[in-house]
């Protein structure tokens, strides 16, 4: 952004004829600390103390005095996770509802209660473990990729092995829960009811 300083200077009467911040490059990454310390020392116990901070940091401060990003990015995942744990249940719902003949007839072949609820939530758990994994495996692919192209604003946390074993834990657990519902009425499936609403 280029602007005329004069004019810039005269409207901003509690830094008037000071510098808001300077931006300095280093050379080697491994002596920024080093750098900053002695920027730092240069103006200790004055009344104008500085405190130097990599761009990252910085922008990060700033991005906490326009809103709480954390409050707000935890909100809309809290969201999307609801929904897509809603849309998993209906999905698995509607399944299940449409082949409730198909399923009266395993019972009716012999297939145990047990064993009709164990394949309704194996097909829930694959549902969830396969979307689990394209999403693990896109943000695995994105996530660099973003971070290199932000220029070092954008600090987004890798996806490593831990996060692997959490997501797959995770699917695993969400993928019993949504199917248990269905699970359970098919439990109950009454095999006369079932081929009469046929």
């Amino acid at each position: 952004m280029w602007l005329q300083w004069k004019y810039f200077d005269d409207t901003t009467p509690y830094n008037r004829g000071t510098a808001g911040w300077y931006v300095t490059r280093v050379v080697d990454v491994n002596q920024a600390d080093r750098v900053a310390k002695a920027i730092d020392a240069l103006s200790a116990n004055s009344d104008h103390e500085t405190r130097t901070q990599t761009e990252q940091a910085a922008t990060a401060s700033w991005m906490k005095q326009l809103a709480d990003i954390g409050l707000i990015v935890g909100s809309i995942m809290g969201a999307v996770f609801f929904t897509l744990l809603l849309l998993a249940g209906n999905t698995m719902m509607q399944a299940v509802r449409e082949r409730t003949s198909e399923l009266a007839v395993m019972k009716t072949i012999g297939f145990s209660s047990r064993s009709l609820l164990a394949m309704v939530l194996a097909e829930s758990v694959l549902l969830l473990v396969l979307g689990g994994m394209i999403g693990l495996a896109f943000a695995t692919a994105v996530i660099p990729a973003v971070t290199a192209g932000s220029g070092g604003l954008l600090n987004l946390p890798s996806v490593g092995r831990s996060s692997w074993v959490l997501g797959g834990v995770l699917m695993v657990l969400i993928g019993v829960l949504v199917g248990a519902l269905p699970a359970s009425k098919v439990m109950r499936l009454k095999i006369v009811d079932a081929l009469a609403g046929r």
